[in-house]
């Protein structure tokens, strides 16, 4: 049906390009391009050891617009799936627009220099994609990704209202090593030490950071007692790093203000990342009708019970998908994301810390820059090679509380992952296979032509009565915080061309590839803890 090229060949890159090669009556022609040639290779050995045919391989530097304009031109694929690192994603975008070539990725933008997560710097291309009457899909794994659409499936069949909902992220599978990370160790733990923060339009001190006014708004959770049991006011490197901020006024070429070779001339294309780096201190924004709340990174979490895993700690964290569902979500008041951590990755955590090892900032080290953050990932396990020796499940979902009908219900939308069987299938533990089948179904819909170009978006996203010139002129306002050329996201304004986050799409087709391609979905009616009715089961 189509030519597919993906670029990214890690862990999560091995699942997308196992699954498209499972379904090659959609993805007939399929190419894996990498900065690491040896990594594409191996990926496609294993595809063609399983009897899964042949995929061509080929080299890109990710991060160079006119070696990724070579490459789309060599194969002129319909699709690119992004599955690189996220520092790379505007450049990926860039190369798309310059070769007129549909766009897809699982993780938002972040800035190789702070660790800061945000859609708007993809969202400025949104006019640009619509002009190229082309169409990029944002955030297309777990979660981000599949959560969104459970978001959206449930607006659209369960609710008329959503006031609610939190994300729960558990990983409780065990790789037998004291500390490695599931995924790319650099980003895994920028995420995961960065600070927290929660969405809500109840009213409250806006210039009130402190813990006690965020326990105030969230009376379920509880101070931890395991992280933060290490902390310390002041660290020894903290004034080294806030003097470097202090100093820098503009973002510069290596933390998003790019400048790309465009024939003979250089583009500077991302006017918004001119200025100061976003401050990492503690603070509460005014965003969509409600503010952000920032919390200090693991200071909060509380148990929840998690099916076929049991109770297990769960700390609130910031997480991408929150920024775009309270810009979609009708009647929101609240949204968390939680996910879970032993006692022994926090404490290694903390530690590496508190020695200054996860800093992203350049140190000295024998008269050579280093970045503390890079030795670190050297040192520890790569991601791809637990994936043989971890057992255990992974369960991630979305609980969700509004009105239907006048009235109050709650319902949870959640798969569950079991990584022996992940590695069976696709040589991936359960945390690559939860991203990565996402990424391919995303690419499935897009290459089949029901998300997309010429395809309807998310109707469910209108409230009730209202038109689509009363929601356009709505999202309008809404739109008043975007930056340059996001004025218009949300809104078709182009045959379903723009830039498009997972929720705004039409649920239903996605959920039915959930269920087909490895990743059933369970739903459930939630009366009370533990009293519940089985509404959907995709696994029988």
């Amino acid at each position: 049906m189509a030519c597919v090229l993906q670029i990214g060949a890690g862990g999560v890159g091995g699942v997308v390009a196992h699954k498209m090669a499972k379904n090659r009556e959609t993805f007939t022609r399929i190419v894996l391009a990498s900065r690491t040639l040896d990594k594409c290779k191996k990926i496609a050995d294993s595809i063609r050891e399983k009897g899964l045919g042949e995929i061509e391989i080929d080299q890109v530097d990710a991060d160079n617009v006119d070696d990724l304009v070579a490459l789309i031109n060599k194969y002129k694929p319909k699709l690119l799936v992004n599955v690189a690192l996220p520092y790379q994603d505007l450049s990926i975008m860039h190369a798309c627009l310059q070769t007129s070539t549909h766009y897809l990725d699982t993780a938002n933008y972040e800035h190789p220099d702070s660790a800061h997560f945000e859609y708007k710097e993809q969202w400025a291309f949104d006019a640009r994609f619509k002009q190229a009457g082309l169409f990029a899909l944002l955030g297309s794994g777990f979660d981000p990704g599949v959560t969104n659409v459970f978001c959206a499936y449930a607006q659209k069949h369960y609710f008329d209202s959503i006031e609610s909902i939190d994300i729960l992220d558990c990983n409780a599978g065990d790789h037998g090593y004291a500390f490695a990370t599931n995924f790319n160790p650099e980003i895994n733990l920028r995420e995961v030490s960065s600070k927290a923060r929660f969405w809500t339009s109840e009213a409250a001190n806006i210039k009130d950071t402190s813990l006690e006014s965020n326990l105030k708004l969230n009376p379920d959770l509880q101070e931890d007692s395991i992280y933060r049991k290490f902390e310390r006011a002041e660290k020894h490197w903290t004034q080294e790093v806030r003097n470097k901020l202090n100093k820098q006024s503009a973002l510069d070429e290596k933390s998003g203000l790019r400048s790309l070779e465009q024939g003979d001339r250089t583009k500077t294309f991302i006017d918004e990342a001119k200025g100061d780096l976003p401050d990492l201190s503690l603070k509460n924004e005014a965003y969509c009708n409600g503010e952000w709340r920032d919390v200090a990174p693991l200071a909060l979490m509380k148990e929840w019970d998690y099916t076929e895993v049991g109770v297990k700690n769960s700390y609130l964290l910031y997480h991408e998908e929150l920024e775009s569902i309270v810009r979609n979500i009708k009647g929101l008041r609240k949204i968390r994301f939680f996910m879970t951590f032993g006692e022994s990755y926090l404490t290694h955590m903390k530690v590496l810390e508190n020695v200054g090892l996860l800093r992203i900032d350049e140190v000295l080290h024998k008269d050579k820059k280093i970045v503390p953050i890079e030795v670190l990932k050297t040192l520890l396990p790569d991601p791809a090679s637990l994936a043989s020796r971890t057992k255990g499940k992974t369960h991630i979902g979305c609980f969700i509380r509004g009105y239907k009908d006048g009235k109050l219900r709650t319902i949870y939308i959640y798969n569950i992952c079991d990584h022996e069987e992940c590695y069976k299938e696709v040589n991936a533990q359960g945390v690559s296979y939860t991203t990565g089948v996402p990424a391919m179904i995303g690419a499935k819909l897009i290459v089949e032509n029901k998300w997309g170009v010429g395809c309807a978006k998310n109707t469910s996203l209108l409230s009730n009565g209202d038109s689509i010139e009363s929601f356009n002129a709505a999202r309008v306002a809404l739109n008043k915080d975007m930056p340059r050329g996001g004025e218009n996201q949300g809104i078709d304004s182009n045959h379903g061309s723009g830039v498009w986050n997972m929720e705004q799409n039409d649920p239903d087709l996605f959920m039915s590839e959930l269920n087909k391609q490895g990743l059933p979905y369970v739903v459930l009616d939630v009366f009370s803890p533990g009293n519940f009715k089985v509404l959907e089961d995709g696994r029988k």
